[in-house]
Parts: C-alpha cells; structure tokens; sequence
C-alpha cells in the first residue's frame, strides 16, 4: 500500500474501528490561533473570554464555515496526504482547493450535562450526512474529519464514536441500492441491532428501556454474532490532532465537566466518484477494503 503519512498500523486501526487519530495534523500554534479567532466569533455572541459570569449557555454552535489564512495554515500537507492514505490517491474531489475551503460548523462546548456525573449518551447517535442521498458506496462523503483545536481530556467534551459501528452501517445500507434519505436512516438504524437498539436507549423491538451503568455496558468490548467488536470511545486529543473517520461511524456528542471549553469542527473530504468494491486492478483504498471485508466481498 502507498502510504505517504500513516503507518500499516493506523490503516489496519482505520478499517477495524473505524476512525484513526492522527497527532499534529497541524502545528499546535496553528490550532491555537484559530481558536483565538473562534473565541472573537463567540464574544459576539456575549459570551466573554476572561468573564466566566457570561458562560451561561452551555454550548454555543456557531453555524459558520471559514477560509482566512489562520484556517488555510491548518491545511497542511500532511493532513491532505493522510487523507488520501485512505481514500486513495486521486481520488479527492476537491484536493485542489482544500486550502481555500471552509472549516466549520462549530458548536463550541462549554458545560453540557455538566450537572450530573458523565455518562456514555443515550441522544445524539447518528452517521453525518443529511445534505445528500445514502447508498453502500456514496461519494459524498469520502471521510468524516473531527479537527481539534483544544486540548481535550477525558470528559471534557471530547465526540464519543461507536467502534466497529461502521461495519453494521455499511451492512444496513447494501439493503438499500436505489439509496435512502438520511432521516429516514437514522431513525431506522437505531433498532436494526441489538447492541445499537441498547446504546441509543431502546430494546430491539423499539420499546424505551432504561439501561443502568451504561459506562460499563457501552466501553468494554462487546462481539456479535457476525464477530463484529462494537465499544464505545472517548476521542480525546490535543489542539492540532484530526480524527479520520469512516463516513459511517456512528458517533455523538458528549457532556463537558472540565470547565473548559471545547474548539473543533468537522470537515468531509468528498470523492470523485462512487467507491468501487469491485476494481479490477485491486486498487481498494482502506475505506473500500473496510466495505468490502463488512459486506464479505471476496472476490
């Protein structure tokens, strides 16, 4: 395999949990000055820096996209080439503007759920996606990017990402060849698995249940029946780390008891044209080879 920036470890880490983090996407100063300049988009909103009394909401989602040049040098050459680790050489639709594009939406966490003790979600679940139609081989998609420009412990507002929840979303979209509309997906999804039906607070026939000690239940390792390893994780990072996530992992956003807010947003790295699960050279990109080994394509 081609690599130009991730290891054969973080690509085998890739296609079994569906997400990979990568250190130092961009520089940490760099993560920092956009911060700097999301704060400036906050305070806007009354929600002051250096006056704590004015941190009354406990997210503020700025729903803004932006291309200045402190986003522009964030867009680094090894987060372009890590990219394409993944989706394949060439493959990137928009590679020759990725400079210039925006980097946005930013719900910017300060305090959710930070009054009472942090627990795995039971709301909020879901694959992204709903400006398009979803087949088994979308190209809108390519990967989903969680770019970081905070430091972000243990739970401190850091995405929770359902591992192995990539395999059951590539099996539950195959039933669908002529697509099917995100909110409708979603919904469906929720009790199409026994184990996704108990994350999301519901028993696989849709009933509401109520689930006790869910950090033990949801962040050990549980097998299913097709020996698919599901577990909760916390996406815990430093400013300047990129998650590269699978287009269909499921995962949520999570409580902050830091007292710090949390800086990131997501980027999508759509493709040229739809996966191919069938090439007849054999040039899978590691999102194809993830598809092919969760549908049991062996040809």
């Amino acid at each position: 395999m081609d690599l130009k920036v991730l290891s054969e470890a973080q690509v085998e880490h890739f296609i079994e949990y569906g997400y990979v983090k990568l250190p130092e996407a961009y520089p940490r100063e760099k993560a920092l000055a956009v911060q700097n300049y999301v704060w400036q988009q906050v305070e806007k909103q009354g929600v002051l820096r250096n006056d704590r009394s004015t941190w009354t909401i406990p997210r503020v989602h700025l729903r803004e996209a932006y291309s200045t040049p402190v986003f522009q040098e964030c867009a680094t050459q090894r987060l372009a080439d890590a990219i394409e680790d993944l989706i394949g050489r060439g493959r990137w639709a928009k590679r020759d503007s990725y400079k210039m594009d925006g980097w946005g939406w930013w719900p910017v966490n300060f305090s959710v759920g930070a009054d009472k003790p942090w627990d795995v979600p039971i709301g909020g679940w879901h694959w992204d996606g709903q400006q398009f139609r979803h087949y088994v081989d979308s190209p809108d998609q390519g990967l989903l990017l969680l770019c970081v420009f905070s430091d972000v412990a243990e739970h401190a507002g850091a995405t929770v990402v359902a591992e192995g929840s990539h395999n059951l979303i590539a099996r539950y979209l195959q039933q669908f060849p002529d697509g099917i509309e995100h909110k409708t997906a979603l919904n469906d999804f929720r009790t199409s698995h026994p184990w996704i039906a108990k994350l999301v607070g519901h028993s696989a026939d849709g009933e509401q249940i109520d689930e006790v000690n869910r950090i033990e239940q949801f962040m050990s390792t549980y097998t299913d029946a097709d020996g698919t390893r599901l577990r909760v994780a916390e996406a815990t990072a430093n400013a300047g780390d990129v998650f590269l996530c699978h287009p269909f992992l499921y995962h949520a956003s999570a409580q902050n008891l830091s007292g710090i807010p949390r800086f990131m947003c997501n980027r999508t790295t759509p493709l040229k044209e739809r996966m191919n699960f069938h090439r007849s050279d054999g040039a899978y990109s590691p999102v194809e080879l993830s598809i092919r080994q969760a549908l049991k394509i062996n040809d």
